[in-house]
């Protein structure tokens, strides 16, 4: 059965022809972004467990590892271990952290885990896996496929721990909920439907917006749309790249180009200033997401996510053997857990936040990282240690000034500990020595501080 479109120019089937077409392509490209985005995030949450793993196996010592013995189960040396790894259950979306060890049989045994319910016996026997087994032989790993055992379903990620001699004493596991690992590709697949449904409603109005000059304004109009494409494209990769956030309604009518409005003349014109107009709002949409990915909401310093594309950045130069010179200071509260069971979690939070202030006030706020709850880094290029010094006295001074102007009851609670560490060239290999010679520092620093202050307060 042949159609016919009477009463319609030939200018128009072309135009309703094309914009058809346009709509079928927007379609296609939406199916390959939803598949293509599935497949980036996957990348980013692997990334983001490797980034977990490595920084608890960096706060381990290889040669204690290697020394476990079922006789320390529950002794004080497995306490320590426990210890540290139990801070990573607080702060981040993991349900289990523990260490094996190769049994030399290519089979693993639990050596500690910081489970506090159900933790796992010295010496149990591991359920193998692809990335447990690449940690056996040296490298870091994620698991591609949930793995099952009797603590449930779950994604893992390993990172061995060397001792001295370059043998590998432990191999540090996080488990990750299943569940919670489909859910975040889930939640992003229904984001990038969303825009997608938003690209062709935009489609589809320009259908009603057609004239008898749309061809002569096409080419125009072709060039905006294409403009729109690369926004959108571009939102995409921002949305995908912060899993935690959630558009507002302000944001959402944002997109919605609500201050663009169509006026008696010619409608192609005025199609083009609504185009205009979604552009440069998804132009501030993007920079807003950006500054939402990387920047910690309650202290203004770089985050997590922030710190640790640095970190990857930094290992990549000293791969390269372009790394520049740098030292890295790390900083820990004193007495927090006092602060938030004597006086709550909200004055913690406020103390928090002064410290932070007082960090980023010597340390410019581009070269401070909220690492963990009451933990932050400075990482800082050109820094000899007589900066470091100069800088560390005026941090001093910051801190007593700081306390100085609190009401009464609040004095002299703004307090951390202190490390230090400078990048040795040709001795360093990775960023992670380097962190873990300043979190020494640091923590030897914090004895002090209680040995001094008496035990009033505790981490």
């Amino acid at each position: 059965m042949r159609v016919k479109l009477k009463g319609i120019g030939s200018g128009a089937k072309i135009v309703v022809l094309i914009t058809a077409l346009l709509l079928i392509v927007n379609i296609a490209i939406g199916g390959i972004l939803v598949y293509n985005s599935r497949s980036d995030m996957r990348k980013l949450i692997d990334d983001r467990m490797l980034g977990i793993v490595e920084t608890a196996a960096a706060l381990l010592d290889g040669d204690v590892l290697a020394t476990l013995t079922e006789k320390d189960a529950g002794g004080e040396k497995q306490k320590a271990i426990i210890e540290k790894l139990e801070s990573f259950v607080e702060h981040f979306d993991i349900i289990y952290i523990y260490v094996v060890r190769p049994a030399g049989d290519g089979s693993f045994i639990f050596i500690t885990d910081a489970d506090p319910v159900d933790p796992a016996l010295f010496g149990e026997t591991v359920e193998i896996s692809p990335a447990i087994k690449e940690a056996g032989e040296g490298r870091a790993a994620v698991d591609s496929v949930a793995v099952g055992d009797r603590w449930g379903k779950h994604y893992s990620a390993y990172c061995p721990v060397n001792t001295s001699s370059g043998e590998i004493g432990g191999i540090v596991g996080v488990d990750f909920d299943a569940e919670w690992y489909e859910d975040q590709m889930t939640r992003n697949t229904l984001y990038l439907l969303f825009f997608c449904a938003v690209s062709l409603m935009i489609g589809g109005a320009i259908i009603l917006l057609v004239t008898a000059r749309l061809r002569k304004k096409f080419d125009k109009l072709s060039s905006e749309m294409n403009a729109v494409a690369a926004d959108l494209n571009a939102l995409m990769s921002e949305i995908g790249a912060d899993r935690a956030y959630t558009m507002t309604p302000s944001e959402s009518r944002m997109l919605n180009a609500s201050d663009a409005h169509t006026t008696d003349g010619d409608s192609i014109e005025n199609l083009g200033r609504e185009i205009s107009v979604i552009k440069n709002n998804l132009k501030r949409y993007i920079a807003f997401v950006h500054e939402q990915a990387y920047t910690d909401g309650m202290t203004g310093v770089g985050n997590k996510a922030a710190y640790l594309d640095l970190v990857r950045g930094i290992n990549e130069e000293i791969a390269k053997g372009a790394a520049p010179s740098f030292a890295i200071c790390v900083f820990d509260f004193n007495g927090l857990k006092t602060i938030n069971d004597e006086r709550g979690h909200e004055t913690g939070d406020e103390m928090i936040v002064h410290a932070a202030g007082c960090i980023r006030k010597i340390f410019g706020v581009g070269n401070v990282f909220r690492i963990g709850g009451d933990e932050f880094i400075a990482v800082l290029s050109g820094f000899s240690k007589e900066d470091m010094k100069e800088a560390m006295t005026r941090l001093d001074a910051a801190i007593a000034e700081e306390n100085g102007s609190l009401p009464e009851d609040k004095v002299a609670f703004v307090s951390f500990s202190k490390g230090v560490a400078f990048f040795r060239p040709g001795e360093d290999h990775e960023f992670r020595e380097i962190f873990k010679r300043a979190d020494e520092e640091m923590y030897k620093n914090k004895e002090e501080y209680y040995r001094t202050h008496g035990r009033r307060f505790t981490q």
